[in-house]
């Protein structure tokens, strides 16, 4: 016996057609397309927007730099000759001016002499306050001034010339003194 089944055809109407046709053929999908509205909705509704500024400010600014000062008043020169032999030269260094203005800052300073190889004729002797400092290549060693505070310094050069080692004519040079300084690191 052979039994066939008929199976009854299914009714085709249009709301039966539309209903098979919005169904998305998979998960996948349908959660894709959820997620994309879901980022747009929120994007559009919540406010953020993305942009770019450009700000221009001008600022201006008042400051003042602190002063050093250093300053030196010479002597009265000295010659030495055949017949003037030794000499001595005087200078003050201080860290005011004329109008009493005081260096705002700490400074250090080392005095150097400048000659023209003339060590085997002439003798230096440097004082400070009548007390010898060591001269190492014609320099001493360096001294400091504090901020704030009025200082000043008397130096003397003794200066001796020795004839045995040349003539006079032979070393008819300046000798000068230089005050170098340095600012502190504040």
């Amino acid at each position: 016996m052979n039994l066939k089944f008929i199976q009854k055809p299914k009714k085709l109407d249009l709301k039966h057609l539309r209903k098979e046709n919005r169904k998305p053929k998979n998960k996948k999908q349908e959660i894709i397309i959820i997620c994309i509205i879901l980022v747009i909705g929120i994007t559009f509704f919540s406010g953020v927007s993305v942009g770019k500024a450009v700000y221009n400010a001008n600022m201006k600014n008042n400051t003042q730099i602190a002063k050093p000062i250093l300053e030196v008043e010479k002597g009265s020169e000295i010659i030495i000759t055949e017949d003037n032999k030794k000499g001595e030269y005087a200078f003050i260094v201080k860290n005011y001016n004329q109008t009493e203005e005081i260096s705002q800052v700490d400074l250090i300073y080392w005095i150097e002499i400048l000659e023209n190889n003339l060590k085997d004729s002439i003798q230096y002797q440097l004082y400070k306050d009548n007390e010898l400092l060591e001269l190492k290549e014609n320099k001493t060693e360096e001294m400091k001034f504090h901020k704030d505070i009025k200082e000043e310094q008397k130096y003397t050069l003794k200066v001796t010339y020795d004839d045995t080692k040349n003539t006079i004519e032979d070393i008819m040079q300046d000798i000068q003194i230089k005050v170098h300084s340095e600012q502190l690191k504040v």
